[in-house]
């Protein structure tokens, strides 16, 4: 069998769709490469800020465990809260200075309204939730 040779013309025709080809595939790739490293960069920068995120999501209408929240705030913590004793009662907090804040403002900061019954309780015996997704 012989071989059909090619003109000239359409040589460069085959070599313009063979380079149109592999400048897609490029394109395509690197695009792909780029999306991929952008996507583990800004999970690797806001790591902290996605796992918040992903608490509230998840833990709606769930039990939230006690050494992610400040017992002084009532706030969801990004990292893991300080445990401290106090009156025999273990409390959780973000620093120091909230510390602080329920040992001299204890009757205001640790009693507080039941959610469902109204009943005055410490926030030490308290089940932790979300009210809001937000």
């Amino acid at each position: 069998m012989k071989k059909k040779r090619l003109s000239k013309q359409q040589l460069v025709e085959k070599q313009k769709l063979d380079e149109k080809k592999f400048n897609r595939t490029m394109l395509i790739s690197f695009s792909i490469l780029f999306l991929c490293l952008m996507s583990i960069l800004i999970f690797y920068t806001y790591w902290c800020d996605t796992k918040y995120t992903w608490r509230k999501i998840a833990w709606y209408s769930e039990e939230v465990p006690e050494k992610l929240t400040c017992m002084n705030g009532d706030n969801l913590q990004i990292h893991e809260s300080t445990k401290a004793v106090f009156e025999d009662k273990t409390y959780y907090f973000c620093s120091q200075a909230c510390f602080n804040h329920l040992v001299k403002h204890f009757r205001k900061v640790a009693i507080v309204p039941d959610a469902f019954s109204g009943d005055s309780i410490n926030k030490a015996d308290a089940i932790i939730g979300l009210k809001n997704k937000e």
